[in-house]
């Protein structure tokens, strides 16, 4: 079923949800078989159910409980260095902008900023 809250970044499609882990990770099987796709089930943040990434552009993120940005609005939490590191680096290929990751002084993680440090 395709979302009505959900769109790929890259397409501004609707995103197909899957109610469960299971259902989407036989997804992602059938898409690794069938098109040699390398996708990777995750649970959004936004409807709940359960969507597909490509495994190189996963970079699981939850909103910070502390942190707010200049847009007023919560900023995304990275588990780690790397995995901001790399969204910084799909942010910049995609929109053009340099984003530097820096560790967040309140949580267990990492946020992306347009100021060096």
């Amino acid at each position: 079923m395709k979302s009505s809250t959900c769109f790929g970044k890259q397409t501004g499609q609707p995103l197909t949800e899957y109610d469960s882990e299971v259902e989407a990770e036989d997804s992602a099987n059938y898409a690794r078989m069938m098109f040699e796709k390398d996708m990777e089930p995750y649970q959004c943040d936004v409807c709940d159910k359960w969507h597909l990434s490509p495994k190189d552009r996963k970079t699981p993120s939850s909103k910070c409980l502390h942190c707010v940005g200049g847009n007023g609005k919560a900023k995304a939490l990275y588990r780690n260095k790397p995995e901001a590191v790399q969204r910084a680096k799909i942010i910049a290929q995609e929109q053009g902008k340099k984003l530097f990751a820096y560790q967040c002084g309140y949580a267990d993680g990492w946020h992306l900023t347009k100021n060096a440090r």
